[in-house]
């Protein structure tokens, strides 16, 4: 009976939690790659979002040559951080 209660007491917290990348353009990595990141705080799905295409995170990391554009959420019931993460030279 206590782990029932503690089970249906503890679901609705693991149900809100999120972790993911997914590599939206990839090749093969290289030696002494730049890499730069674009992050935004995720609050509710409010604010501004960030840029998919990858050209604010080459900006930030002064690439020009893309090898591989990375993206990640992490949240907990719609608070945590997006990040855009671009490797390339």
């Amino acid at each position: 009976m206590v782990m029932r209660v503690f089970l249906m007491a503890i679901l609705p917290a693991l149900a809100g939690c999120q972790s993911y990348a997914w590599l939206v353009y990839g090749n093969p990595p290289l030696g002494g790659a730049k890499q730069g990141q674009e992050c935004r705080l995720a609050l509710l799905g409010l604010g501004r979002d960030v840029d998919l295409t990858g050209n604010e995170a080459m900006r930030l990391g002064g690439i020009t040559k893309v090898r591989s554009i990375e993206y990640q959420v992490n949240t907990f019931h719609g608070m945590g951080q997006e990040c855009i993460i671009a490797n390339g030279d």
